[in-house]
């Protein structure tokens, strides 16, 4: 199994705002060699144009990208390309927090590091997962219905805290 044979792939939000980046950086580059009066100006629009295509095509590039979701009979597997990144049983997840109108949804499975999120409106996120409603319902029919929350029932000193000893 792989991150490429399964339908939710982790996809980039901000792909516009990445190629209007790309897009400006280009610009500032060709302005730095023609354009410009001086030489701060020459070198100032040089390097905030290098940054620009530098910054686009490292998100476009991010390894984040190859993530995706596989929902199996017995476990949720987050694959990094063909290496599994991580691998959750049905029976370690304590709850899964659910928006009421079906656009977000947690997966808890007791620490930061062994949960996901699918991300919507309601909690936005740097990615998007493609099928986003069809995983939902995998999830949901994965789990026991008493460990579906609302988010506006959860208890906040109830949400799980990083241990300090995590690094260990």
């Amino acid at each position: 199994m792989s991150a490429k044979s399964t339908p939710y792939r982790f996809k980039p939000r901000f792909v516009g705002v990445a190629f209007v980046s790309l897009s400006i950086g280009v610009v500032l580059i060709a302005a730095s060699a023609t354009l410009t009066p001086d030489r701060f100006s020459s070198i100032f629009a040089l390097i905030t144009g290098a940054a620009g295509v530098f910054l686009s095509f490292t998100y476009l590039r991010s390894p984040v990208w190859r993530l995706a979701v596989d929902v199996q009979e017995s476990d949720l597997v987050i694959w990094n390309g063909t290496e599994e990144k991580l691998r959750l049983p049905w029976s370690d997840v304590t709850r899964v927090v659910m928006d009421p109108d079906r656009e977000v949804c947690f997966v808890d499975g007791g620490t930061p590091a062994r949960s996901l999120l699918v991300p919507g409106p309601a909690a936005p996120a740097s990615y998007v997962i493609a099928k986003r409603d069809e995983l939902i319902d995998a999830i949901l029919a994965h789990v026991p219905k008493d460990i579906i929350t609302n988010p506006d029932t959860v208890d906040m000193q109830t949400v799980t805290e990083p241990s300090s000893d995590a690094s260990e």
